[in-house]
């Protein structure tokens, strides 16, 4: 290998590991966001006529479940096993709520109702019933001081129940199935878009069971993210020498011809 197929190696080196800490550093800071899913760095050795270096990858980990866990909110909702719940956000304001930007899909769970009543979780994600809804699921304002419980149905059905006793229907609870979820598209807050990839979703619960009062956790483990981290930053280190080494020797050869 020659001297600036050296720096040009390196120099791809210090990229991909730069790209892999940011990876780490996201996972770390949503390691306590419920429903997040880590994002995995692959790499794969590059090779033609110029040289060799690295080719980066990021891949959700859409597909790991995290730990359910209860939580003191009675609207917070945990799937367990394959879905999204279907969500949109306000495109309007407070006081004259519209959905009508894109629909999205995440696993975050924790819905609370927000000054209308409607279930939002803690990315500003509303909880819509199923794809047709035309509003989101909604425990009206006035019974939201109220509420003791919801419980969920086989069907996901969800059915409020208040301090005097009284029960009330608050619709019926899809999910959105894909047949590749690696290929839907992250954006803010956990949730994900459709794309070629991932195909349209089907919806339905195929198999998987929703729990009322719990919430599914971050998939990412703090002390497996934190190896990384060191693995990674003494990759990183690695290449830096390579390339100021690199560099010194060219300087030198530069001094040697002036």
């Amino acid at each position: 290998m020659g001297l600036f197929d050296a720096m040009a190696t390196s120099t791809m080196g210090v990229s991909a590991q730069s790209y892999a800490l940011n990876n780490i550093s996201g996972n770390i800071a949503n390691a306590s966001t419920a429903g997040f899913k880590g994002t995995d760095t692959s790499f794969a050795d590059l090779l033609d006529q110029t040289g060799s270096g690295v080719r980066m990858t990021s891949r959700a980990s859409t597909h790991v479940q995290g730990s359910v866990a209860t939580s003191d909110v009675a609207t917070n909702l945990a799937i367990s096993g394959n879905g999204y719940f279907v969500v949109r956000q306000n495109t309007g304001s407070t006081d004259a709520p519209a959905f009508t930007g894109d629909t999205a899909y995440t696993r975050r769970g924790d819905f609370a109702p927000d000054a209308n009543g409607y279930l939002a979780n803690g990315a500003g994600n509303y909880l819509f019933a199923g794809p047709s809804a035309s509003a989101p699921v909604r425990v009206s304002s006035a019974d939201s001081a109220s509420l003791a419980s919801v419980s969920v149905a086989n069907d996901g059905s969800l059915t409020a129940t208040y301090g005097d006793g009284s029960t009330k229907s608050l619709g019926q609870v899809t999910l959105a199935q894909f047949g590749s979820q690696d290929g839907l598209e992250a954006t803010d807050g956990g949730a994900y878009l459709a794309t070629d990839r991932s195909g349209p979703p089907s919806f339905g619960l195929n198999g998987a069971t929703l729990t009322a009062g719990s919430v599914e956790q971050s998939n990412v483990g703090i002390s497996d993210q934190f190896s990384k981290m060191i693995e990674t930053q003494q990759a990183y280190t690695a290449n830096t020498k390579v390339l100021n080494a690199s560099d010194e020797m060219l300087q030198d050869a530069i001094t040697m011809y002036v």
